[in-house]
This record gives C-alpha cells, structure tokens and sequence, in this order.
C-alpha cells in the first residue's frame, strides 16, 4: 500500500532537511535577493547617469547647430556688406578717374590751343635756325594724348567692371 504525503516536502522513505540547513538556505536566498537587489539600484543609477548625459549632449548638439546657423547667416551677410563695400569703392575710384580723365582733358585742349597759337607766333616771328624748337612741344604733346588716351581706357574698364558687379549683385 502506497500512502500519499499531505506534505509536498514528506516522501515516503526520505528524511527532511534539519532547521539548521533550511537556515543556511534561507540566508542565502536572503544574500542572494540583497545582491541581486543592489545590482538593480546600481544598474538603475547607472543608467539614469547615462541618460542624463545623453540628454545633455543632445542639448548641446541642438545648441551647436543653432549657433552653427547662426554663424553661416552672419557670414551671408558679411560677404553682401563686402561686397558692398566693394561695389562703393569702385565707383568711387570710378568718379575719380572721371574727374581726373576730364581735368587732363581740358588741360590738354588747353595746351593744344596754346601750342597752336604759340606755333604761329613762332612761325611768323622766328628764324628758321630756330623752328625746330615747336618739334620738341609737338612731341610732349603726343605723349600727353597718348597718356589721356590710355587714362580714358582705365577708365571704360573700370565702367565695365562695375556694371559687371551691379548685374551680379542684382542676380
């Protein structure tokens, strides 16, 4: 005849374990859920750490890409106001060589007339020994026109070159 146990831990035949092994058992149970719980606190914080130095870097990030696009503006616009500037200068320049190119002008019409009349005063009035004199005028003269002539092509460049720049600015 088979008896059958009320108690899962009584079997037939089989001793139980002693208080004091049951005991030893449970106090190692008890280390054990202790260990496994500080685990837990010590993996928990340690995640918290992490997750706030995500989240900082995260911020950190968003602030650098603010000020990133921050500075790319401000360079935007220091480029416009150097071109600006730049644009100013040259038609600056532009009006100076203008004013230059027709103060040389007048000058030299100035000085053609004078030569003119000068050469007919020597002409009517002077030996033919000493005729040769004019030559030399006539020669500084040349290289006046040539000089006006050269300032005059500076300065259609330098028109061209800002007319240049307004198209490209207004594009």
């Amino acid at each position: 005849m088979n008896r059958v146990s009320s108690s899962p831990l009584k079997s037939v035949g089989e001793k139980l374990a002693s208080v004091d092994d049951v005991n030893i058992l449970m106090y190692g149970v008890l280390q054990f859920t202790e260990s496994l719980h500080h685990m837990y606190q010590t993996t928990e914080a340690r995640l918290a750490r992490v997750t706030k130095a995500i989240s900082r870097t995260e911020s950190e990030m968003k602030r650098l890409g603010h000020d990133t696009e921050e500075v790319a503006k401000t360079e935007q616009q220091i480029k416009e106001k150097l071109q600006l500037i730049q644009m100013k200068a040259l038609e600056i320049q532009v009006h100076e060589n203008r004013d230059t190119v027709t103060r040389v002008e007048l000058e030299e019409a100035q000085l053609k007339k004078k030569l003119t009349s000068l050469e007919e005063n020597l002409m009517s009035s002077v030996p033919d020994t000493i005729k040769g004199t004019p030559l030399k005028h006539i020669s500084n003269l040349k290289d006046l026109m040539k000089w006006t002539q050269e300032q005059k092509l500076k300065l259609e460049n330098q028109n061209q070159q800002l007319a240049d720049l307004q198209k490209q600015n207004m594009v």
